[in-house]
């Protein structure tokens, strides 16, 4: 398996989270972004597009460096190619697979985070600072696996979001700022976020810039219908 597609995945393994973006129905969203991963000491930098369908609720991101590389996210399956190598590989889930550097983005399109959606329920609310924290804790069939989520906001813009494990130790931190109106809502142009061990070492520090929002396009988005080419081999996994 390709370095670059071994640190892709380890993109999978938590959600942060946002609020609802644009008062008007959302159909399309593209961004550029850019993303640091630091991880073992190396870091490690990828540049590219998000495009998200609304409707079909179907993310696809285009990387551009350093390897250019096609992504796609529906529902349980993510698939990557890499047009220069010709090669694919498909993932299939057993839940639904989460990208974290697009997950703030995505889950704009839901009601309260996307939280209920998956099972949670708020618990209780606490105001520090002009900061109103949100509890909201896990399905009771999935306690022994998930913890308690903490979404922090300010001036209707979120600006942390804490998960924790069911022991009650945090595993994600992420912070969000330089936010940009966009309809009568805000949305994150920086994130900042970390995962932790089992004894709070950082594993994972990331960084993510955004720019060049664009919103409900007119001109139809044709990358939106990408389908990997049907002459090359995809090879499948699944985990």
């Amino acid at each position: 398996m390709p370095k670059k597609l071994r640190s892709i995945i380890t993109l999978l393994l938590i959600v942060f989270l946002l609020r609802p973006l644009h008062a008007a129905p959302l159909k399309t969203l593209s961004l550029d972004f850019t993303r640091e991963l630091t991880e073992n000491g190396e870091t490690e930098r990828i540049a590219g597009t998000l495009h998200y369908d609304v409707r079909a609720t179907r993310v696809l991101v285009e990387v551009t460096k350093p390897v250019k590389q096609i992504m796609i996210v529906k529902d349980k399956v993510l698939e990557i190619y890499y047009p220069e190598q010709e090669q694919a590989f498909r993932f299939i889930s057993e839940g639904r697979i989460p990208l974290p550097f697009v997950e703030s983005i995505i889950q704009a399109t839901q009601a309260e985070y996307g939280l209920t959606a998956i099972g949670y329920s708020l618990d209780k609310h606490d105001v520090v600072d002009s900061v109103l924290y949100t509890y909201w804790k896990p399905p009771e069939k999935a306690k022994e696996t998930l913890g308690v989520v903490i979404l922090g906001m300010r001036d209707d813009r979120l600006i942390s979001a804490e998960i924790k494990n069911p022991a009650g130790y945090i595993i994600g931190r992420s912070r969000y700022q330089n936010h940009k109106k966009i309809g009568i809502n805000y949305i994150p142009m920086t994130v900042t976020s970390s995962t932790y061990g089992g004894k709070s070492e950082v594993l994972q520090h990331e960084r993510i810039v955004y720019n060049n929002p664009q919103v409900n396009v007119e001109t139809p988005n044709s990358i939106l219908n990408f389908t990997i080419p049907k002459a090359v081999e995809v090879k499948e996994i699944k985990w």
